[in-house]
C-alpha cells in the first residue's frame, strides 16, 4: 500500500513538474539583436610605463566568436609571430607575447568591427588601445572615411615614409593598421610623427599584403606629414576599388551566318572604339571582307558583333582590331583572332532589346533623347521613315536621328514636350528591316512615357572652389538621389572654380560629390600603387540637400581639399 501511495504521488508530482515547465515565453525567446561591445580592457588607455611583459585584457559584452576576433586584430610595433590567445568563457581574451616588447614605444591595439557573437552579430565600429612602454604616448592621428562598394571589413593601412621611399602594400607588412567601420568611418590613433603613406585595402583572405584583382584598394590623393604643430589629420577618404591590371584579349571569334561576326573578349569592354566600323580589317586569300557595322552586345559588354558583308564559307578570315580598351583603359593585349566563313544565310528576325529611359519612364523632361537598342544591325531609313513619337492627342514630336552603330537608335526630339502628357513610340513592325531585309521580330511594338511638369523642375547652385590654387582641370559634378527606390543622378562639368549649377533636378533629397580632373582624361583616375600615382582629389558633400519644385536651393558651396 505505501509503495502504491509512493507511486501514486510521484506521478502527481510528475504531472505537476510538466504543467509548470509548460508555462512562461515560448522557446528560444526574442531574437538576440545586440551588438557586442567592449566593456574592459588593460592595460587603461593611454597608459606609459608600461612592462615590456605586459599581457593585454580585452573584455566583451557578451560571448564572441574567437575566431571572428582574433581575425581582426591588428598590433602595432608588429610584436611577433608567436602571439598566445588565452579566452575565458568566450567574453575574456588575454593575448601574451613570446618575444618582450620594445623599449620606449607607443603600442596600438585595434580590434576590428568584423568581430561577431554567437547570433553573428558585428560590433559597430572598431576598437583602439594605446599604450606605452615608455614615458611619453605618441598623439598623431589621421581620420576620414572610406568610400565604395563592400565597404565593411576595410581597413587602413599606414607605412612610414622614413622605412621605406616607395612603400608596396603587396609586398610590405605596414606598420599601423585600423578598420573602418560599417559606415565607412576610421581613424589611426598614437601614430609616431613622422611622414606616412596610407591605403585603403578590402584583405579579403587576410594575409595583410594587398592581392591585385582579388582585394579592393583606395589609393590616397596625396601623403601624411604629422609634426609637432601638425599632428592631427581629419577628412583623410579613400575610394576604393577592385583595380584591374590585366590587358584585355580577344578570346574567340565565331560566324553565325554569312553576314555576322560575333566578337567575344576577356572581359568587359568600353563601347566607343569598338563601335567604330573602320577599327576592324577582315582579310582572307580573297581579299578584303567589308565591315557594315560593329557594336557591343547590349546585356554582355565582353561581346561585339558585326555586320559583314556576305561571307565565302570555305574561307579563313583574319580578323584585326586597331584598338580597344577595357573599362579600366587597360589597351588590348592582342588584336587579330581567325574564324572560319559561315554558309548559312541570315535569316534571322531582329528584336527589340531595350530602351533608355526605360519603357513607362515618368517625369521625362523635355528634349530627353530616346536611345532604341536591337538585337541586330538595322536599315535605318526604315526605323526613321516609321517610327512615331505622339502623346494621346496624335500631336507628334518631331526628332533628329543618330546612330551609333546600326543597333543603336537615337532620336534627339527637337519639339518640347507638353506638360505631363502620355507619349507613345510606335513602330510597325512589318515595315522595319535588318540589313538583310528580315523584318522585326515583335508582333506590336508599343513603348510609352510620362513627360514632367516643367514647373516641378528646380536646381542647387553655389562655389565651386579648390584648396589647392595651383591646380587645373575641371570639375565633375553629381547630385545623387537618396531615399528613393530607383536612384537618379544629375550631372554636370565645371571648367574652373567659380560658379555651378544643376539644373533640371526633381525635387527630393540629394547628396553631392565632385572630384577636379586633374590629368584631363575625362574620368576619376583612381591611381597606381607601382609605380605610385596618387588618385585624383575627390569630396562627398556632409550633407544631404533638399530641394522642392520651383524653390532652387542656392548657396550649397563645394570646396574641394588639398
Amino acid at each position: 500500500m505505501n509503495r502504491l501511495f509512493a507511486l501514486f504521488a510521484l506521478s502527481l508530482l510528475s504531472l505537476f513538474w510538466l504543467l509548470c515547465a509548460s508555462q512562461g515565453f515560448p522557446p528560444g525567446g526574442p531574437e538576440d539583436k545586440s551588438l557586442p561591445y567592449i566593456i574592459r580592457a588593460f592595460p587603461p588607455a593611454d597608459s606609459t610605463n608600461m612592462p615590456r611583459d605586459t599581457r593585454i585584457v580585452i573584455e566583451f559584452s557578451e560571448a564572441v566568436n574567437p575566431i571572428s576576433c582574433q581575425e581582426v586584430i591588428f598590433i602595432t610595433p608588429f610584436p611577433g609571430e608567436n602571439i598566445r590567445y588565452k579566452w575565458k568563457q568566450d567574453r575574456q581574451l588575454t593575448m601574451t607575447f613570446a618575444d618582450s616588447l620594445l623599449r620606449d614605444r607607443t603600442y596600438v591595439i585595434t580590434i576590428g568591427a568584423g568581430v561577431r557573437d554567437r547570433r553573428n552579430n558585428t560590433m559597430k565600429n572598431s576598437f583602439t588601445l594605446a599604450f606605452s612602454t615608455g614615458a611619453i604616448l605618441d598623439q598623431g592621428r589621421v581620420s576620414g572615411h572610406v568610400y565604395g562598394e563592400q565597404i565593411e571589413g576595410t581597413q587602413i593601412w599606414a607605412y612610414d615614409l622614413a622605412d621605406t621611399t616607395t612603400p608596396n602594400p603587396m609586398t610590405n607588412f605596414p606598420l599601423y593598421i585600423t578598420q573602418a567601420g560599417k559606415d565607412g568611418l576610421y581613424q589611426l590613433t598614437n601614430l609616431a610623427l613622422s611622414d606616412y603613406r596610407l591605403f585603403a585595402v578590402l584583405d579579403r583572405d587576410v594575409n595583410n599584403i594587398y592581392n591585385a584583382e582579388f582585394d579592393r584598394i583606395g589609393i590616397p590623393s596625396q601623403d601624411v606629414s604629422l609634426d609637432s604643430m601638425d599632428f592631427m589629420v581629419g577628412n583623410f577618404n579613400f575610394r576604393t576599388a577592385l583595380q584591374d591590371t590585366t590587358r584585355p584579349m580577344v578570346s574567340a571569334a565565331a560566324a553565325p551566318d554569312d553576314r555576322h561576326v560575333d566578337i567575344r573578349f576577356t572581359e568587359s569592354m568600353l563601347p566607343d572604339c569598338l563601335s567604330v566600323v573602320r577599327n576592324y580589317t577582315v582579310t582572307s586569300q580573297g581579299g578584303l571582307l567589308a565591315v557594315l557595322d560593329a557594336g557591343i552586345d547590349f546585356h554582355n559588354p565582353a561581346v561585339v558583333h558585326l555586320t559583314t558583308a556576305p561571307q565565302d564559307s570555305g574561307a579563313l578570315y583574319t580578323l584585326t582590331l586597331e584598338k580597344g580598351y577595357d573599362l579600366n583603359w587597360l589597351a588590348l593585349r592582342s588584336d587579330s583572332v581567325v574564324f572560319h566563313g559561315s554558309a548559312i544565310p541570315d535569316t534571322a528576325r531582329p528584336t527589340y532589346i531595350g530602351m533608355q529611359p526605360p519603357d513607362s519612364s515618368k517625369f521625362l523632361p523635355s528634349f530627353t533623347p530616346l536611345h532604341m537598342h536591337f538585337s541586330k544591325a538595322m536599315s535605318p531609313e526604315s526605323v526613321a521613315r516609321h517610327l512615331i513619337v505622339a502623346d494621346t492627342l496624335g500631336d507628334t514630336i518631331t526628332g533628329k536621328v543618330s546612330w551609333p552603330h546600326l543597333s543603336h537608335y537615337v532620336f534627339n526630339p527637337t519639339k518640347e514636350f507638353a506638360s505631363e502628357r502620355f507619349y507613345y513610340i510606335t513602330l510597325p513592325v512589318d515595315s522595319v528591316f535588318d540589313l538583310s531585309a528580315n523584318p522585326l521580330a515583335d508582333t506590336l511594338f508599343q513603348r510609352q512615357f510620362i513627360s514632367v511638369n516643367p514647373d516641378t523642375l528646380t536646381a542647387i547652385s553655389g562655389i565651386v572652389a579648390d584648396a589647392d590654387t595651383a591646380a587645373s582641370g575641371s570639375f565633375f559634378l553629381r547630385a545623387r538621389s537618396v531615399g528613393e527606390k530607383s536612384e537618379t543622378s544629375f550631372e554636370r562639368w565645371v571648367s574652373q572654380p567659380g560658379p555651378y549649377q544643376i539644373d533640371g533636378m526633381l525635387p527630393g533629397s540629394y547628396v553631392i560629390e565632385f572630384y577636379r580632373d586633374e590629368d584631363e582624361n575625362g574620368r576619376f583616375s583612381s591611381g597606381s600603387i607601382v609605380p605610385f600615382q596618387p588618385a585624383e582629389r575627390f569630396c562627398i558633400y556632409p550633407d544631404t540637400i533638399t530641394i522642392r519644385a520651383r524653390w532652387p536651393n542656392e548657396g550649397e558651396d563645394l570646396l574641394l581639399s588639398r
